[in-house]
């Protein structure tokens, strides 16, 4: 009887642990299928990843313009599913937005980042904020995203990603504006010759010392070429006669006066057309051939504007704008002088028949092309100084448009310098403000509307903002320039 209760007691153990045995086989089973599934998604993801990666990477090193840059943040945005990614160049101890994939809804992407403030990662409403400099602290990339992010998984790659940036910027500085210029000299040498004839700069250098001396006359004459004389002013009720003979050219310009000419007058005059005659010559800041060049200058576009009633004092004020919105950006101070120098002589192409018009309203076709062209003359005017003070592109492209819209390149986005952008607001705001035959002047208010709504279409958007966040102290100062002017 024993031996038949212990046969049946093993015989229900073995059964108890043959059924727990599968169940725990299926158990295992299952971890193990999971476990499978795990990993395969895992390497999947991996895979995936990688490959959006070597996209991205193969998508960056085809980048050739700073305007590409924006839309490339778009498409890496979406790769690494956040939400926003902004690019910020630093000035000084600040970084100013440049560009960003697109807008938040719910918080504003600021436009700038005190570096002295700055924290790898911060939380900002609902927001997760990843901020990343590149190696030489040039640039910044911010990360908006609502979720957390594996960042250590694509630092790699977004350290690249603004060494190229920074590299692309410099490339941009160095190349891009010289290989414009040089496809602009056939342009150049057409509309000088439709103003001026054949000495087309020559020409306009001495237009420019008649507008600025009190000559009764002036005669340009050819040694080479006796019978070559240009006579830009017939000598009327002259006692004096000054000849200056013009450096590097066969050329002699004769000055009739009333009264006999200044040493000082001769010195400035002299240096004026030796640098214009020389042009090309390697020149330094303290060359005072450099100094009376920019002083002419100044001087010629003081009298280019008094004879126009609508343009009286108008370089000064886009001047003073232009510094205010400079100095908001946190400009350094040798772009600042820069800026100051490049606003004050912007329109110096404005040259021999296009003052005489502008003041009517009525411009036919050739006097559009004239003024449509006026930046192109006034860089190279500015080009013998401008490895000195380098102005040219300021000058050449403040009629550009931030949408590609404007003139004489239609060139578009980050492809317009900064200051030439700057320039471009402070005298959209000038001139919008200041009465024309054509039509009245707008409120200081009715300006500042019409100039919010002009964001990413005059210029970048962080200038308007930088102008708007200005706007009553720019008032100001204004309202102080007029009250001078009118002492």
């Amino acid at each position: 009887m024993n031996s038949i209760l212990l046969q049946q007691k093993l015989s229900d153990a073995t059964f108890y642990i043959a059924i727990n045995f599968w169940y725990v086989f299926l158990i295992i089973a299952i971890l193990f299928f999971l476990l499978s599934i795990k990993l395969f998604k895992d390497k999947a993801i991996l895979k995936y990843k990688l490959r959006n990666q070597n996209d991205a990477f193969e998508k960056l090193s085809h980048l050739r313009k700073i305007g590409e840059i924006e839309a490339f943040l778009g498409y890496y945005c979406k790769i690494i599913e956040a939400d926003v990614l902004a690019l910020y160049l630093r000035r000084g101890d600040i970084y100013i937005l440049e560009s960003k994939s697109n807008e938040l809804k719910d918080i504003e992407v600021p436009p700038r980042v005190y570096k002295r403030e700055l924290k790898e990662y911060k939380k900002l409403s609902s927001y997760h904020i990843y901020y990343l400099e590149s190696h030489y602290e040039k640039a910044l990339l911010a990360i908006f995203t609502k979720k957390e992010l594996a960042i250590e998984e694509i630092r790699g790659f977004l350290d690249m990603f603004l060494a190229y940036y920074e590299r692309l910027n410099e490339l941009y500085k160095e190349i891009n504006l010289t290989t414009i210029f040089d496809s602009s000299k056939n342009l150049l040498t057409n509309i000088m010759k439709y103003q001026h004839g054949t000495e087309t700069f020559l020409k306009f250098v001495v237009s420019l010392l008649l507008k600025t001396t009190h000559a009764t006359g002036m005669v340009l004459k050819n040694r080479e070429n006796p019978k070559k004389i240009d006579i830009f002013k017939h000598p009327q009720e002259y006692r004096f006669k000054k000849d200056f003979y013009i450096r590097n050219t066969p050329y002699i310009l004769e000055i009739y006066t009333k009264d006999p000419m200044s040493e000082k007058e001769i010195t400035e005059v002299g240096s004026f057309l030796d640098l214009a005659g020389s042009y090309f010559e390697n020149l330094d800041a303290s060359s005072k051939m450099v100094a009376n060049y920019v002083d002419f200058l100044k001087l010629s576009n003081k009298a280019l504007e008094m004879q126009s009633k609508y343009f009286r004092n108008h370089a000064q004020k886009v001047k003073l704008v232009s510094i205010e919105i400079g100095k908001n950006l946190f400009l350094d101070e040798a772009s600042i002088d820069i800026l100051a120098l490049g606003a004050e002589l912007h329109d110096i192409g404005m040259i021999g028949k296009i003052e005489n018009f502008l003041d009517s309203g009525k411009i036919d076709k050739k006097e559009l092309d004239l003024i449509r062209y006026h930046p192109i003359v006034g860089s190279v005017i500015v080009e013998p100084i401008n490895n000195v003070y380098p102005i040219a592109p300021i000058i050449k492209y403040h009629h550009e448009r931030f949408d590609g819209t404007g003139y004489p390149y239609g060139l578009k986005g980050k492809d317009i310098p900064l200051l030439a952008q700057i320039v471009a607001l402070a005298e959209y705001y000038i001139g919008v403000t200041s009465p024309r035959a054509y039509r009245k002047a707008y409120s200081h208010e009715e300006a500042l509307a019409d100039i919010k709504k002009q964001k990413d279409k005059l210029v970048e958007g962080n200038i308007i903002d930088a102008f708007v966040q200005n706007h009553e102290g720019i008032r100001e100062k204004l309202q102080v320039l007029q009250t001078k002017e009118n002492l």
